[in-house]
Order: structure tokens, then C-alpha cells, then sequence
């Protein structure tokens, strides 16, 4: 889902797999963590994405596990066109 509330972005991603183990959820996004074996991950994609979205996108990317599966929350910014008539 995509929502804008106030002066704020908010894409929402779900999916019904089961959730993340509370293991390992609060590090699903530090570099070369993986649950895959070193040929099919390099344990990067998740951290990559949220230094784009935090350091490049003035935005946040979070992680929480919901009754049947997990959610990923992504908030940006809206940016102001200074140009723009309205």
C-alpha cells in the first residue's frame, strides 16, 4: 500500500510468509547477514537498501512481522518542487 500523510511518503510491503524469526529480525539489515549459503547470497540487498533510502533519500526502511507474515515500511520525504505554481 502507498499512503501520503502529511508531509510524508509511507509504502507499505506485506507478504503472508510466515513473518521473520525474532532471532535474527533486528539483523536483517547489517552488511553480509544471511540466512542463505555463500552461493545464493551475499547477505548485502537489505542493508543496501536501506543506506539508499536513509542516506540518499532523507528516509526510513523498518521491519515488523505481523500476525501472518512480515511487513516492510518504507517512509520518504515528499519534496517540495520550488518551482512549481502551487
Amino acid at each position: 500500500s502507498i499512503k501520503a500523510i502529511n508531509e510524508t511518503v509511507i509504502i507499505n510491503i506485506k507478504d503472508n510468509a510466515g513473518g521473520i524469526n525474532d532471532e535474527i529480525i533486528n539483523s536483517i539489515f547489517t552488511p553480509f547477514f544471511t540466512t542463505k549459503s555463500s552461493k545464493q547470497g551475499t547477505g548485502i540487498g537489505l542493508y543496501i537498501s536501506k543506506e539508499i533510502i536513509q542516506k540518499h533519500m532523507k528516509g526510513s526502511l523498518e521491519v515488523r512481522n505481523l500476525e501472518k507474515g512480515a511487513s516492510f515500511i518504507i517512509c520518504l520525504p515528499i519534496k517540495k518542487d520550488e518551482n512549481a505554481n502551487t
